[in-house]
């Protein structure tokens, strides 16, 4: 079971407020409240409990890759992202009226081969970030 400060780090990381300003390189440095070895340890539990949430079916790859956000995206994960906030608009100014699979075709156009799990996450944030009708 994660402990309370691999929760607290883990909400540092989703926030972005977790950037160490110095190197780690030796085993007695610090990051904030926590050690090297504390760091590692966190890492490790954290690793293992996504691996087990993959591996049992509860969790889905393509969809925990859309929840890290860096502070900007390149590549094939801005086409992305731009398709799916292309598909949002569409499917707004048509006040929903698309089907799933004609909103994953629509993304399918602008990114061939992109996972219906990350078009379905994608939406799932939108909806609870912007509401119905937004």
């Amino acid at each position: 079971m994660p402990s309370v400060a691999l929760g607290k780090l883990a909400g540092e990381l989703m926030t972005g407020r977790f950037v160490p300003s110095f190197s780690l390189d030796s085993a007695d440095e610090q990051c904030g409240d926590y050690t090297r070895a504390e760091l590692e340890e966190m890492d490790a539990a954290f690793v293992a409990a996504v691996e087990a949430a993959f591996q049992a079916g509860l969790e889905s790859r393509a969809a925990a890759s859309a929840t890290v956000r860096f502070k900007s995206l390149s590549g094939r994960e801005a086409k992305i992202e731009s398709a799916i906030e292309a598909a949002w608009d569409l499917l707004s100014s048509k006040r929903g009226d698309m089907t799933a699979l004609e909103v994953l075709s629509f993304v399918r156009a602008r990114v061939p081969g992109v996972a219906l799990e990350r078009v379905r996450f994608g939406f799932e944030l939108r909806f609870r970030e912007r509401g119905v009708g937004s």
